[in-house]
Formats: structure tokens, sequence, C-alpha cells
């Protein structure tokens, strides 16, 4: 739900909803449809081959009157046929009573100059917590898309200082093929992976973790796994739509679905995933019909 303006340039909006953000179906990082809702405002605009999107909103509060934000702001540059490359950076920032950071209203504005320089409303480096996604998408012969999302969260700039320290990031991967097989009908098959870290999506403050209403905001799986998924999509190109996939989680013990809002102590390179993996095998099918 929202109210805003829309042409072909310009989206400006206000209102109540979800975004996602990168490349392919179904493997977002960040931001994704399987997020819950929250209230921001949208700009967005289009400049043929250039478009640029900028979000901030309010996620929740919290215990202890503790107030929760989101932005975000990413650019894509496409050919508009085949090729499309972007980058995006999304924060969340919380604090008791913390309302809203003038520091990040600037669209073109970066965490790390607003964050290192004290142009936030609290003072100090410990009250947000950013990512910084590269994504891509490539059409091969019209008929072979491959989609890729890359993904930092903390960086270890130098080994030699901080040592044992690991890298927090996260990766995806689509393969997927369409042979022209008939005018009538459209099949599709696919292949995907994704890989979130241990530490990825969590902060030394708890209430910055990339979560909202009970679940992550991006990865519906959460963090401290990996997922490998094979599939196929059918449509007859007029009333029904058929997909069929099957998958294999391996999912650690520090996921952020099981700690919502749970620090992480630190970024010492341990096994992948952590603690007692799980393993999960599934199926799944999903149906849409027109009836008119």
């Amino acid at each position: 739900s929202g109210v805003g303006i829309k042409n072909s340039w310009v989206i400006m909006q206000l209102g109540k909803g979800k975004e996602s953000w990168g490349a392919g179906n179904d493997i977002q990082l960040a931001l994704s449809e399987s997020g819950g809702n929250y209230d921001y405002f949208l700009l967005a605009s289009n400049y043929g081959k250039i478009r640029v999107r900028y979000i901030h909103g309010f996620l929740e509060n919290v215990s202890n009157n503790i107030n929760r934000y989101i932005t975000a702001r990413g650019v894509e540059w496409s050919n508009n046929n085949t090729f499309m490359i972007g980058f995006s950076e999304t924060v969340i920032y919380s604090g008791e009573n913390r309302s809203i950071d003038f520091g990040y209203i600037n669209p073109i504005s970066s965490h790390l100059e607003i964050e290192l320089n004290n142009r936030l409303n609290i003072v100090g480096d410990s009250n947000s917590n950013a990512v910084w996604q590269l994504h891509l998408d490539y059409l091969i012969r019209k008929y072979v898309r491959i989609s890729f999302n890359f993904l930092y969260d903390e960086f270890v700039l130098d080994p030699d200082i901080e040592i044992g320290k690991e890298h927090g990031r996260a990766y995806s991967i689509r393969l997927a093929y369409t042979p022209p097989l008939s005018n009538n009908y459209l099949v599709t098959f696919y292949s995907s992976l994704i890989y979130v870290g241990t530490p990825t999506f969590r902060h030394g403050v708890g209430t910055n973790n990339f979560v909202q209403d009970g679940r992550p905001l991006g990865w519906h799986r959460g963090s401290d796994g990996q997922e490998i998924c094979i599939g196929m999509n059918y449509f007859n190109n007029k009333d029904l739509i058929v997909n069929i996939s099957t998958g294999l989680l391996h999912s650690g013990e520090e996921t952020i679905t099981n700690k919502i809002f749970e620090p992480y102590a630190d970024y010492l390179r341990g096994p992948f995933p952590s603690g007692k993996v799980e393993k999960t095998y599934n199926i799944s099918t999903n149906l849409i019909y027109w009836w008119k």
C-alpha cells in the first residue's frame, strides 16, 4: 500500500511494503520478497541505460524502546537488451529512542563516509550495519541467462593485523536455459547456488541485524548456510504457470533465523557451516492458473 507519483523517468512513493534488490529469480541476498513489510519512502529514476533507486524507512520498535531503520541506495546500468550490472548499499541502524538519521537522507551519500566522519545522530561506529552488493544479469543468445550477486558485509583489509579473521560475505548464482521448443509454450530449466557466510547479516549490536518482523530481510534461509537447487518452469503463454524444484540446504547453528537479535561476537575464521550442521532436502511445486 502507498501513495506516490510515477512517470517514464521518476517514481516517488511513500507507503508500506518491501523491496527486492539484485539479479535473478529467488536468489536475492540482502533484500527480498520473503522479508517482512515496513514503512518507507522510495525515490527512483530511469535515465535510459542508467537507473537509480533510494529508500529510507522505519522497520520496527523492539524491547527497551529501540527504534530500527533501513536505508538503501543503488545504481544499475543496462544495454536494454542482454546485459545489466548494478551496485547497491543497504544499511540497518538502530538505537534507544533514536530518531530518523538525517545523515542518511542524501541519496548519494556513503555509509562509511557518514559513519567515520561522525555525521550520525549517535557518535561512534557501532550503531549501524551496512552491506554492499554487486549484481549482474546476462542473456546469452536469447536462450541462456546467467544471474549473479556478490555481497560483502565486513572486510578483512590486512590479514597480518586482523589475524584469523574472515570476510563477511555472500554470493548467489543462477543459470537458466529456455530452449526454443514451441511457439505455444515456454519451458525453462534452471539451477542455482546460494552461499551466505556464518557472520554475514549479523552485527556487534543485535538490533542492527538484517531481520524484520522475526525473519530475515533477504535470503529466507538466513545465513551460515548454502543451498543448491534445480528446477523447471512451464508457461503455456496463456493462463497456466507451473514450477517444480528440488534443493539441498546445509545450515549451521549461527544462522540468523535462529538468532534474530543476537549479536555476532567476532569474525574469527571457523568451520562453515558452523556447529552442528542441519541438512535438509526439499521438493516444492507451485501452480498458477487464470480462470479468466
